[in-house]
């Protein structure tokens, strides 16, 4: 089994480590920048563009399926932890879990930078 996501305690904690294997319905690709409109009086648009940068990544993690002790851990690291380790395949980044749902068995993390 190939695993896509790698996530850690940024402190030492031995049970705080896990690889997540590949779900078709993670979101961990998608990216946006800094951009705002702002409309002008004479109809058209100001826009302001300050650039990319990985904090503004929100990754969705779909925990569907998985081991019941993979999710106990996974909100582990949750309640646990403020600082993570997020490894995908395009880098390693800082990340804050923010969220778990049940309902749809989903971990939200909110990227605070690279790693």
């Amino acid at each position: 089994m190939r695993h896509l996501i790698g996530l850690a305690a940024r402190s030492y904690d031995p049970e705080g480590a896990l690889l997540i294997p590949r779900h078709p319905d993670n979101d961990t690709g998608s990216l946006s920048r800094r951009v705002s409109r702002t409309a002008t009086l004479d109809g058209g648009a100001a826009i302001t563009n300050r650039g990319y940068t990985p904090a503004d990544r929100t990754l969705r993690i779909s925990l569907e399926g998985q081991p019941p002790a993979m999710v106990a851990r996974a909100k582990r690291l949750l309640r646990l932890h403020g600082g993570l380790i997020v490894s995908l395949a395009d880098g390693a980044y800082t990340a804050t879990a923010s969220e778990y749902s049940d309902r749809d068995q989903r971990l939200t993390l909110l990227v605070t930078g690279t790693a």
